[in-house]
């Protein structure tokens, strides 16, 4: 019957035919490009030399890539190399045991074929060729809930950032010279820095950021945009010298349907939601069993806690009434030595200003010699009593830092001043050089300054007999206004003992009491340098060598006056310090 009513409608046969060659027309393509790629004889002999490919992954790149508590490689990127080892033939050996930086420093030597999630920088470039980007993800700043002052990537400037080292992030922040990187081998570590306060923000992939934060309970971080910022994309890194392997990816990329992206995506999502709560469930139950094992030891302490409480108040009590005695004993002191300072520098001013004028009256030598060791030793006693002053004020607590405007050419002009005498006396030489990035106008207490640069220079000055004595002013950071700044004084003296360093800013100590009766001194001078630092928000360290000399650094920070230093000429202040060396001679 059906072949009767074909004979009579011939046009239906033909329909027919039509309609089962434009299916085959249809679906031919479409099964070919799911199953089918189409090689070129380069790829077909890479293929075939090259049946297994190297990879280096990052341990800790969740959900892009990571190794599970089964030593399995997981995540976006091994979905990917799956499909693409399913369409191409290809097998990948992943390296385990290596973290990221170790990865990718064996890619870049050669020792590995591939890395298989990568963002591509210009960097990058010169060491790998590589593929179309798979995936796409965003970059995000991170910081402290309570960290509200950075809204954007311009924040960042003069601060220190954690970043994954070696990662395309650390690459961006490279083009950023005004911030400061701290480098992490995984992401976790840096997230934990910034958590725990030790750094102040973090930059990364949202994606591996977000995962992070929330399967490890980091709920006192915070993201902040970037709204200038594009979408970043994985790449496969391919070695240099093996471009048909790009090609290839490119190929097993191109034959991986839409749905199964779909698929690969919804798996790690699903995956990141079901994840959020097991640690913290487990962090939460740690932390009830430890609140539990509190509450039952502290109901054994509550009682002796109470009686060493009793005990506390009474000893407490006995402390505050030690320390008004205490107090009063020291007003007592403070009185009695104004008084006696003021005693004993009237008599001395007046030898000392008696001798002045008789030195310059027609007088032999040896009269001469007498008078310079009269006024030697007017000055001397002088300074020893400023000494005691000095170190009873500090001891007591009463001394107060000035915080006024000065300058810093000044301060170090006055000092030079002062010891050239002595340089010249002992024939020694004097070097001094000033970092030109040191600015002119501070803020703070110049006269204590120069109190702690002359202790230190007239010391390394008296123990030097010959050579020369060095002043090296230079700028190690500087955070907006405020600007750290290092003092070095070095001499080629006697140098110390390990033993006489540990002593020396002990009051009273002078190394051995050989020293004392060589150069004499109160052994207070260096004491009162690091009290006053202390007090200014610095410090001193010291390195010697026995025979060979000192040196002093001090470390000092310091706020600019903005207003002062705008209008400041430098001229003056770079013709006479700009990396000069002056030595200072006997005439």
């Amino acid at each position: 019957m059906l072949c009767k009513a074909l004979k009579r409608k011939p046009i239906i046969l033909i329909s027919i035919i039509l309609v089962i060659f434009m299916l085959t027309i249809i679906t031919l393509p479409s099964f070919a490009s799911e199953n089918e790629i189409s090689w070129t004889e380069e790829e077909l002999t890479f293929l075939d030399q090259h049946p297994v490919i190297r990879l280096g992954v990052d341990p800790g790149f969740v959900p892009f890539e990571f190794i599970d508590e089964n030593g399995e490689y997981k995540g976006i990127a091994a979905d990917y190399l799956a499909l693409i080892s399913a369409k191409t033939g290809l097998q990948f050996e992943v390296f385990q045991g290596l973290t990221w930086p170790e990865a990718y420093d064996l890619a870049l030597a050669g020792n590995l074929d591939a890395l298989p999630a990568i963002g591509k920088t210009q960097e990058r470039e010169e060491h790998f060729l590589f593929s179309k980007p798979y995936y796409y993800y965003k970059r995000v700043i991170v910081t402290r809930n309570t960290d509200k002052d950075i809204t954007g990537i311009e924040d960042l400037e003069s601060l220190t950032v954690a970043v994954q080292r070696n990662s395309s992030h650390h690459s961006y922040l490279l083009s950023f010279p005004n911030i400061n990187l701290s480098l992490y081998d995984s992401v976790e570590a840096a997230l934990t820095a910034v958590s725990t306060g030790t750094e102040k923000a973090f930059i990364g992939n949202l994606a591996t950021t977000n995962y992070l934060i929330r399967s490890t309970g980091l709920t006192d971080l915070r993201f902040v945009a970037f709204e200038a910022e594009k979408e970043q994309a994985l790449h496969f890194a391919v070695r240099k010298d093996w471009p048909e392997l790009v090609s290839i990816f490119n190929k097993g990329i191109d034959a991986i349907s839409e749905s199964e992206k779909l698929a690969i995506n919804n798996k790690w999502i699903d995956l990141e939601a079901h994840l959020d709560y097991g640690p913290i469930m487990r962090i939460l139950a740690i932390g009830g069993s430890l609140i539990a094992l509190v509450f039952a030891v502290s109901f054994f302490w509550i009682v002796r806690l109470r009686k060493e409480i009793r005990q506390r108040e009474q000893i407490q009590l006995d402390l505050e009434k030690a320390k008004l005695e205490a107090d009063k004993a020291n007003e007592v002191k403070s009185s009695f030595l104004a008084r006696m300072s003021h005693e004993i520098r009237t008599p001395l001013n007046s030898i000392t200003g008696m001798s002045y004028l008789l030195k310059k009256t027609d007088l032999s030598l040896t009269q001469n010699m007498y008078v310079d060791r009269i006024i030697q030793a007017g000055n001397t006693m002088l300074s020893i009593i400023n000494d005691i002053l000095d170190f009873s004020k500090i001891e007591t607590g009463i001394i107060q830092l000035e915080n006024s405007s000065f300058s810093m050419d000044q301060v170090i002009q006055n000092v030079v001043n002062i010891v050239s005498y002595k340089i010249n006396e002992q024939e020694i030489g004097f070097r001094l050089t000033k970092d030109p990035q040191v600015p002119n106008w501070f803020f703070g207490d110049s006269k204590r300054l120069e109190q702690v640069l002359l202790n230190v220079l007239n010391n390394a000055i008296k123990f030097t007999s010959a050579g020369e004595v060095s002043l090296d002013l230079r700028l190690i950071a500087k955070e907006k206004e405020k600007y750290h700044l290092s003092f070095t004084i070095k001499d080629t003296g006697i140098g110390m003992t390990e033993e006489q360093v540990k002593k020396l800013f002990t009051p009273f100590e002078q190394g051995d009491s050989s020293i004392n009766r060589r150069f004499g001194g109160s052994g207070l001078g260096m004491s009162i340098v690091k009290n006053l630092l202390n007090l200014m928000g610095g410090e001193i360290k010291v390195f010697s060598t026995p025979g060979e000399g000192s040196t002093f650094i001090i470390n000092l920070s310091l706020d600019v006056d903005q207003e002062k230093e705008a209008v400041h000429t430098k001229i003056l202040s770079t013709d006479y310090f700009k990396d000069v060396r002056t030595l200072v001679h006997p005439s």
